[in-house]
């Protein structure tokens, strides 16, 4: 089912050089090709492979620890709720998803413990952290009062790699109107926190580059570490978040100077981990719409 349209055709700039006559030097004019984006609620009949695909994207190097096909099934189950970007319509291909997974009524499942001891060991070394999460998410009560245990939601999120982060704020808005009006909202969908899996990126230095200069006097190197965004929405996400860290993925799979297009950087992915309870998710949606207002 649509949900709504974008209500202005978001324009993406794409742009090439011909650099096949160094000689004739004319000025280049961008190419302006419009795309309708279209919100849909989540299809299980059209949207399995897509999630699959955006979980992998999601866990990197790492997913392969995990029961992708299961987790799709538990994102798109009857009557969950999340938001799919479409440019085709209902049967097309998702662009981009976010969808929230109930991760204390789904403990005992054999996919969300493989996820849920995944994080606990990639926080172990942060004390506070993984006391916290130990609390939230492993069985047990998580309160004082022993009729009462905490509710985590997890929040799925992904999208390819060139959609605008522009999009995301409606669908986070929309994402707390479904959890707040569903027919089952106090079983299923009133969380006290929710994880969000993310990821980051290092910059890292070409070893190429250092092989190539090697005979040269070397530069005195930056301690500083340098990392930027897949999902610019996280920076408003970490200013509201209980806890948010990143961590190396266990699994690394490609050479970090393989990764280098377009800049001279190589990138190093990490898993980026954060924690909220539900008024800094509430906070952020609408300051996510004032820093990434739409087109």
């Amino acid at each position: 089912m649509s949900k709504r349209k974008n209500d202005e055709d978001s324009d993406i700039d794409v742009s090439s050089t011909d650099e096949s006559d160094n000689s004739d030097v004319e000025e280049q004019q961008d190419e302006v090709v419009n795309v309708d984006f279209d919100y849909f609620d989540l299809n299980p009949e059209v949207d399995f492979h897509a999630t699959k695909t955006f979980l992998r994207q999601l866990f990197g190097d790492d997913a392969t620890n995990f029961d992708i096909s299961s987790l799709a099934d538990m994102i798109l189950t009857k009557n969950s709720v999340g938001t799919t970007i479409k440019t085709e319509g209902l049967e097309g291909d998702p662009f981009a998803l976010l969808s929230v997974i109930n991760l204390t009524d789904n403990a005992e499942k054999p996919c969300i413990r493989a996820v849920v001891d995944y994080i606990l060991e990639k926080t172990k070394s942060d004390n506070e952290f993984n006391l916290i999460l130990r609390k939230l998410l492993l069985p047990g009560k998580s309160t004082k009062d022993q009729t009462k245990q905490l509710k985590v939601g997890w929040i799925v999120s992904e999208r390819m790699i060139n959609m605008p982060v522009e999009v995301v704020p409606p669908m986070y808005k929309m994402l707390l109107e479904e959890m707040e009006k569903a027919e089952d909202a106090h079983e299923k969908y009133e969380f006290d926190y929710f994880l969000v899996v993310s990821k980051i990126y290092k910059m890292v230095g070409s070893t190429a580059d250092e092989e190539e200069t090697a005979p040269k006097k070397k530069k005195k190197a930056s301690t500083e570490e340098e990392f930027d965004y897949f999902h610019y929405e996280d920076l408003v996400l970490e200013e509201n978040a209980k806890y948010h860290k990143h961590y190396e993925y266990t699994n690394h799979l490609q050479e970090t100077d393989s990764r280098r297009v377009f800049t001279e950087y190589g990138i190093d992915p990490r898993l980026s981990l954060l924690l909220l309870d539900k008024k800094g998710l509430a906070k952020s949606v609408p300051e996510m719409a004032e820093k990434f207002p739409p087109f």
